[in-house]
């Protein structure tokens, strides 16, 4: 699994990943007793891809297709697309590509960009076959996906049984239409990196970690803000 956040504010959209690969293995120990193992492979995985300065491009669920890392399968999509597409274009061929695979892999993507000077975030689920679109016209916020219950659960109300009672705890609403650009790449951060450090604690598998790639998209252009590079 992963954790990608897609912000959109008036200035520009906000992309980020994580950068794990984990794998799932069953060992049979003995009288029968079988034992689920979740290891993390590895720190290093590419989430974020960026087309022509334009299109920004994330990945989450599964990471690997007939064991190669997805990565991979997501360049070479990009590198025969005809020039100039647009986002729902993109999008709607980054579904053909991927469902082309059998099974069908559980991957999701969201494809972000403008396209004629309107924000556009996209959200694919190839398993399901569906795109749709995640921002409402005129709107500042956020999408997120993967991995996001420790995200949701710090951003919602929560309520402290009393007896009989639900009492609400101190809730302070994030307003999102106040966010300047770099309130979205602060907050992107923020959120994958306080989502890896809580499941450290936590007894679960340790499906998100490594370095954090941001990309930030304008009308005029994308750029990298983070982005892992090799030794």
């Amino acid at each position: 699994m992963s954790l990608v956040i897609t912000m959109y504010t008036r200035e520009g959209i906000v992309m980020a990943a994580d950068s794990r690969a984990t794998l799932n293995m069953v060992r049979q120990e003995r009288e029968g007793q079988i034992v689920h193992i979740n290891v993390i492979q590895s720190d290093t995985v590419r989430k974020l891809f960026l087309f022509e300065s334009r299109i920004g491009i994330s990945t989450f669920g599964e990471a690997a297709i007939n064991g190669v890392p997805i990565s991979g399968y997501v360049d070479t999509f990009l590198s025969g697309l005809k020039p100039r597409m647009d986002v729902n274009g993109l999008a709607s061929e980054l579904l053909k590509f991927f469902a082309l695979f059998e099974p069908n892999p559980k991957a999701g993507f969201h494809v972000a960009g403008y396209e004629k000077g309107e924000q556009l975030v996209m959200q694919v689920l190839v398993d399901k076959k569906e795109i749709k679109r995640v921002n409402p016209p005129g709107t500042q916020g956020a999408a997120w996906a993967g991995e996001s219950d420790i995200l949701t659960r710090l951003l919602q109300p929560l309520y402290e049984k009393r007896k009989e009672q639900f009492i609400q705890l101190p809730y302070f609403q994030i307003p999102w239409g106040f966010f300047t650009l770099q309130d979205a790449i602060e907050f992107v951060r923020f959120a994958i990196r306080t989502t890896a450090d809580s499941m450290r604690f936590m007894p679960r598998p340790k499906t998100v970690g490594g370095p954090i790639d941001v990309i930030a998209i304008t009308p005029e252009e994308g750029i990298w803000i983070n982005k892992k590079d090799l030794k």
